[in-house]
């Protein structure tokens, strides 16, 4: 029985419009008032909040400094993607009518709690808890981010569903022990789901109504 159903955020409730390839340059022309260029090639394929904190042990005297600035340009760049957007038509329908059913709603996204608020400023009138980046170093695709929420929730790992749009939220939840469905509302193609096998499979957030 599910008893929660935890949502990423970018596109899962709302249309992806951040430009990570361009985030992470940013972030690499930050680093590099700090760190040699052979120290940021060791971090290149890292994920951007992972590559700040990666760089972040090798930087020494200036490292908060580094921090400070590194995700102050993150956050500015995540707000200016956010600027004139709204969650998805069917967002607030689908949570109503998911809480109407006595479900619990988490959101856990790797993003901050401005952005939450720029895009979905009722936000609070639809959830029962939220995690961001601000929560915790220790960003989905760790499973920490789930645990913070289910414990928020109080509902154990095996009666909820965490759904996302990318292969980070199906390893995360798995890791913490929930059910998991991959959503296409993103940029990720059934395919690439089908490599980490989510339970479920969806075309966007409202196939969860066909949950029994």
């Amino acid at each position: 029985m599910i008893r929660a159903i935890i949502f990423d955020f970018d596109g899962t409730l709302t249309e992806l419009t951040l430009n990570f390839l361009d985030m992470k340059a940013q972030v690499f022309d930050i680093a590099r008032k700090y760190a040699k260029e052979e120290v940021i090639a060791e971090v290149e394929a890292l994920y951007v909040l992972e590559t700040v904190y990666e760089l972040e042990k090798h930087i020494g005297d200036n490292k908060e400094i580094f921090v400070e600035e590194a995700l102050e340009k993150v956050k500015v760049l995540e707000l200016e993607a956010s600027e004139g957007k709204g969650v998805f038509p069917y967002t607030r329908a689908l949570l109503r009518d998911v809480r109407d059913k006595g479900i619990k709603i988490g959101v856990i996204t790797r993003s901050c709690t401005d952005v939450l608020k720029s895009v979905f400023p009722d936000i609070e009138n639809y959830v029962d808890g939220i995690v961001t980046r601000e929560h915790t170093r220790q960003v989905k695709p760790d499973p920490e981010q789930v645990k913070i929420i289910l414990r928020r929730l109080n509902v154990p790992a095996h009666e909820a569903l965490f759904v996302g749009d990318h292969p980070t939220d199906v390893i995360a939840g798995k890791a913490a022990g929930t059910y998991t469905a991959g959503v296409l509302s993103g940029r990720t193609t059934k395919d690439a789901f089908e490599k980490v096998s989510p339970d479920y499979i969806f075309n966007d957030i409202r196939n969860v109504r066909e949950l029994r």
